[in-house]
């Protein structure tokens, strides 16, 4: 178990618990059907209750959690049917992200977007977990922020802690980073180039490829339980 303790408080406390805590469940710190006890959180965090109890509220709407009366919060298990239904609107909202950002974004976003894709690439060279999902998180975050549609930010917001969950999947499968780096890169010049129909395909294609990797894993795990 890596440590979770908050080292400098750089942000507001919240957030960095959030943080912390999110990404202790996204890379499998905490696996699915974890129970997590806030003594041993506060203790691992080394914060108030308060905050781990806010945040569990937070991880419950990002629905990385589930809290039942009498158990408490517990790791969600995201299952296969579940998992197919997340990619299926991923593709839906990631292609109408990809065309809002080529419409709209400024080409300092397109730079950004494109250093965005480098330090994805950077990182898939060390093949450090953290640094692999923290990069694509970013490269995300910027495709977002470039689309410039408040609403269809909020929705794709929504989705992304599941997705980031099921990316950590399917990155795990053997080639599969490879072949993500080279679909992002792709991606990328399609978009900074402003070719809506060719970075549409190429975000299904990367959206499809990651869904079968992550499926795959998942029945991996499902089968050796």
């Amino acid at each position: 178990m890596q440590d979770l303790r908050i080292v400098q408080p750089r942000a507001l406390l919240r957030e960095q618990v959030l943080d912390k805590l999110r990404n202790a469940i996204i890379e499998g710190w905490y696996p699915p059907g974890t129970r997590l006890i806030e003594r041993e959180l506060c203790e691992a965090l080394g914060v108030s209750r308060t905050s781990v109890r806010e945040v569990l509220r937070q991880l419950e709407t990002e629905q990385l959690i589930t809290v039942e009366p009498r158990k408490g919060p517990t790791v969600a298990t995201i299952g296969v049917v579940e998992a197919n239904a997340i990619y299926e609107t991923r593709i839906i909202f990631e292609t109408a992200v990809v065309r809002a950002f080529v419409e709209r974004a400024t080409n300092a976003q397109c730079i950004a977007l494109k250093g965005a894709a480098e330090a994805f690439a950077k990182a898939a060279a060390t093949s450090e977990k953290s640094a692999l999902l923290s990069s694509m998180g970013s490269f995300y975050d910027t495709l977002l922020d470039g689309a410039g549609n408040a609403v269809l930010q909020s929705v794709v917001r929504q989705l992304m802690a599941r997705v980031a969950f099921l990316r950590s999947k399917s990155l795990s499968e053997p080639g599969r980073l490879k072949v993500s780096v080279e679909e992002i890169g792709q991606l990328c010049d399609a978009i900074v180039a402003r070719d809506t129909r060719r970075a549409e395909d190429i975000a299904r294609l990367h959206v499809s490829n990651a869904r079968d990797a992550a499926l795959r894993q998942l029945a991996l795990e499902a089968k050796a339980k």
